[in-house]
């Protein structure tokens, strides 16, 4: 008799990446709408925009982070490296889909998610994963 694997396995692996994009995108959807928010009751001068994209990204990159680094209890810094990646991509698709996409903050863009999503790995799995 063959043994068939459960999907249930393949669920379980997939729940910190899931949890973790997730979260992180409602992060990034609130950050956004307080640094609009901000941005339009303060009248803030220019470049405040450029300043409260990196927080936005970088907040969202660390709370992905902190979901994958928790879920998968080891290697917070390649899992938190990893969520950070995914959103970077993400952003860079939104930023093409909607033509904004700049040359100039790319490079930035990517060091701000893979760093914040890295420090947010590494305290998730210190802080909040299960010790056996």
């Amino acid at each position: 008799m063959i043994k068939r694997n459960s999907r249930t396995l393949t669920v379980r692996k997939l729940r910190p990446f899931i949890k973790g994009i997730t979260a992180g995108i409602i992060t990034a959807a609130v950050l956004a709408i307080v640094s609009a928010v901000i941005f339009v009751i303060a009248g803030a001068p220019d470049g405040t925009d450029e300043i409260l994209g990196y927080i936005t990204i970088g907040g969202a990159c660390f709370v992905c982070g902190v979901f994958m680094g928790a879920g998968k209890g080891k290697n917070g810094f390649l899992w938190g490296a990893v969520g950070g990646g995914i959103l970077f991509v993400l952003c860079c698709a939104g930023a093409v889909i909607t033509g904004s996409l700049c040359g100039a903050a790319f490079v930035g863009k990517l060091i701000i998610c893979v760093l914040c999503g890295c420090i947010g790995g590494i305290i998730g799995v210190n802080k909040f994963s299960e010790r056996a």
